[in-house]
C-alpha cells in the first residue's frame, strides 16, 4: 500500500511535485518546513531532513488509494491498517482518522525492529483522493544506547506495581491501543504511550508525534486540490 511501499511509476499530472535547483518546491500540499532542511527530490518525492536527522518526504502516488476501508469509519479503518502493518511485521502506535484543512487524511505511526537492538518508528498522514494519494512519510530511527524509554518507564511502573514480573513475564506491560488482546513481538507497550514523550522528547516516537503534530497545524491544501473528487 502506499503507506510502506515505493512510489509506482509516475506520468504526468497536473498535481505531480517539482522542485529546482534543490531549494525551491511545489506542491498542492504544503506546510510550515522552517524547521526542516530541504534535500531536493528523489524517485518523484520531495524530501527533508529534520534537526534530529530524521526524514521527511512528501510522496504522490498517481493511481487510486489501495486503502480498503471508509476513512470515514474508523474501526474498519484499524482493520485494515492492522492487517497490513501485520503482514510487513510492523507493531501498531496509532490509527487514527483525521480533517486537515478540510481534507480527510489518514493518521498513523508504526515500528520496525533493527538490528541488532532498537525500533524505527515509521509515521505518514495519507491523504486519499479518488483517483491518487499524497502522503508525506517520517521515519525516526533509534541511534546510540537503545531501550532506553522502555527500561525508565518499565522500570517506574514495577516499582508502582501497575506491571508485575510474574513467572517470568511482563503482566500489564503490553499495552495495545486498540486491541487489548494483542500479543504479538511488536505490540506497543506502555512506555509508547504520548504522555511519555515529554519524559524522554529525543526519542525516535517522541519525534515522530511532535513532527506529525506539527504538520497537521500547519499542512494547507490548494483549492483546485480540494475540488478533486474524494476517496469513498
Amino acid at each position: 500500500m502506499a503507506a510502506f511501499g515505493r512510489p509506482p511509476r509516475r506520468r504526468h499530472s497536473p498535481f505531480a511535485l517539482s522542485s529546482q535547483e534543490g531549494k525551491s518546491w511545489a506542491s498542492p500540499i504544503t506546510f510550515d518546513d522552517r524547521e526542516f532542511t530541504y534535500q531536493g527530490q528523489r524517485e518523484g518525492a520531495l524530501i527533508w531532513a529534520t534537526s534530529m536527522g530524521d526524514s521527511l518526504g512528501l510522496h504522490y502516488y498517481p493511481i487510486p488509494p489501495d486503502i480498503h476501508a471508509d476513512p470515514d469509519k474508523i474501526d474498519e479503518l484499524r482493520r485494515f491498517y492492522r492487517g497490513t502493518a501485520n503482514g510487513a511485521e510492523l507493531g501498531v502506535i496509532e490509527i487514527e482518522s483525521r480533517l486537515i484543512d478540510g481534507c480527510r487524511a489518514v493518521r498513523t505511526i508504526f515500528k520496525a525492529a533493527q538490528r541488532p537492538s532498537g525500533r524505527t518508528y515509521l509515521a505518514a498522514l495519507t491523504f486519499p483522493f479518488r483517483d491518487f494519494s499524497y502522503v508525506l512519510k517520517l521515519q525516526c530511527e533509534e541511534r546510540g544506547a537503545t531501550g532506553m524509554r522502555d527500561t525508565f518507564v518499565l522500570n517506574e511502573m514495577l516499582s508502582s506495581g501497575e506491571v508485575k514480573l510474574e513467572e517470568n513475564k511482563m503482566q500489564g506491560w503490553l499495552d495495545d491501543p486498540y486491541d487489548p488482546a494483542e500479543t504479538g513481538p511488536m505490540a506497543r507497550n506502555k512506555s509508547e504511550r504520548p504522555e511519555f514523550d515529554a519524559v524522554v522528547p529525543d526519542h525516535p516516537l517522541s519525534r515522530a508525534r511532535a513532527i506529525l503534530n506539527r504538520l497537521e497545524r500547519t499542512v494547507a491544501i490548494s483549492d483546485a486540490l480540494k475540488r478533486q473528487p474524494r476517496y469513498v
